[in-house]
Order: C-alpha cells, then structure tokens, then sequence
C-alpha cells in the first residue's frame, strides 16, 4: 500500500506544479503513519516575491467492508432486464461452494451456452446451456442463501477425430 499512497503524492505534486502559480522548489521525503494508511510530505513553490507557497499533502486510505447489502437483500427496479438474488424464483436459485448462481430462461446463454449439470440437494436434476452467475455471497448473507446444490461431473469428451485421416502425402 505504501507504493499507491506515494504515487498518489507524487500525483498531487504533479498537479500542483501544473497549475498553482510559483516554481517547484522543495517536497519533503515520505512520513508514514504507524499503520501505512497514510503519507504526509510538504511541498514549497517558490514565487516571484521571495516568498514561498507550502503545501501540506496528506493522502490516506481507509478500509471498510462492503457486503452489499443493496445487492443481496434488494429488489431490482428493473426485473425484465436483470434479477438480483431476492428476485430469483427458489427453484432456478443454484448455490454451489458459497457461490450464487440463476437458471436463466433457456435463451440468454450465460457462461456462453457452455453446458451445467447441476444436482439440487432436494433430488432435482438440472442440466442447463443457460447458467448466470452473480458472484461470491457474502459471509453475513450466506444463512439467507446456503448451498442448495452441487455440479455434477461432466462426462469425458472424445477428442474430434474426422480431420486425422487428412493428412499431406509426401
């Protein structure tokens, strides 16, 4: 983290050279915090009058997470072109390994079209060319979407053999 935040003074800097008025004179080395989640330096532009322009830089990154709550527990306001997890029907939800998933309409293609056998722990048996998914669930959603099911193992495919009888004669 200490790189971005020097590159963010540095970026400062820059900008202030390009658009305050004065002559770059002076910046100070790097000041860390204790917990590298900020750097202060000062920079001096010299002006025309002898004086000089100092300028307190601080750049700082705070951390928080983000569960999006929005996202996991809301509703879409526009459920014709995209769902959110509250909105999917029970029985196309796909939970895997913590992972959300929807059974789209059989037209979409998500995934490409690229084939899913998927086994619900209820019994049911799903194969779909039509797999959406909508990302890691959260650790505090994950008791209002637990795994539901499991992909089943794809049978092994042959290779494609029709070209190997074309080959150049000598």
């Amino acid at each position: 983290m200490k790189d971005a935040l020097w590159e963010g003074v540095l970026s400062v800097v820059d900008g202030l050279t390009k658009s305050e008025p004065g002559h770059f004179s002076s910046r100070d080395v790097a000041n860390y915090s204790d917990d590298e989640r900020a750097v202060t330096c000062q920079m001096k532009m010299s002006q025309d009058d002898g004086t000089s322009l100092v300028y307190d830089i601080t750049v700082s990154v705070t951390v928080r997470e983000d569960s999006a709550d929005d996202f996991w527990t809301g509703h879409s306001p526009h459920p014709s072109i995209y769902t959110l997890p509250s909105d999917i029907d029970e029985s196309r939800r796909v939970v895997v390994d913590g992972q959300h998933y929807s059974v789209g309409p059989g037209a979409s293609g998500g995934f490409g079209g690229r084939r899913f056998d998927i086994e619900f722990f209820d019994g049911r048996r799903v194969t779909t060319h039509d797999l959406w998914s909508q990302g890691t669930i959260p650790p505090k959603h994950r008791e209002r979407y637990p795994d539901n099911a499991r992909f089943a193992p794809q049978p092994e495919r042959s290779r494609f053999t029709a070209f190997d009888l074309l080959t150049e004669e000598e």
